[in-house]
């Protein structure tokens, strides 16, 4: 998807499982069209998928 715009923050998507990564992405490239830094939206944007992924297990 967007993965090329945060190539430098590998280590913030390395441990993340499949699902959760390509949500984070999603959320962060979103975050970054409306004006955010690149680091602070992938950072919002993690936090964000972990949590939808906790609560998508019930």
């Amino acid at each position: 998807m967007s993965e090329q715009k945060f190539e430098g923050f590998d280590d913030q998507l390395k441990d993340l499982r499949p699902e959760v990564k390509e949500k984070a992405l999603e959320l962060a490239s979103a975050y970054v069209a409306a004006g955010t830094q690149p680091e602070v939206a992938l950072k919002k944007a993690t936090a964000e998928a972990e949590l939808w992924f906790l609560d998508s297990e019930g």
